[in-house]
């Protein structure tokens, strides 16, 4: 082998050893992404209970609300 081919040799096996490289980086941001994703997701179906109990709580505060009032209403009347 003369020297052309042994340089040209280190050059190639210097850029497969980046292109491994570079590929695990990306695999590894591809990870962190899914588990992002799960993350977001898992915080989304949360937001989504909290609202639908701030939701139940406000229409029970509501029905309270329009009770007392009716009440008040009727006091007043009387």
């Amino acid at each position: 082998m003369d020297q052309r081919q042994s340089v040209s040799l280190q050059r190639t096996e210097e850029a497969m050893r980046r292109l491994g490289s570079a590929i695990d980086r990306l695999e590894s941001a591809a990870a962190r992404v899914g588990a992002g994703d799960l993350l977001l997701a898992g915080e989304l179906r949360g937001a989504h209970d909290d609202y639908a109990r701030l939701e139940e709580t406000t229409r029970l505060v509501a029905e309270r609300l329009d009770h007392a009032i009716l009440r008040l209403h009727d006091l007043l009347e009387d």
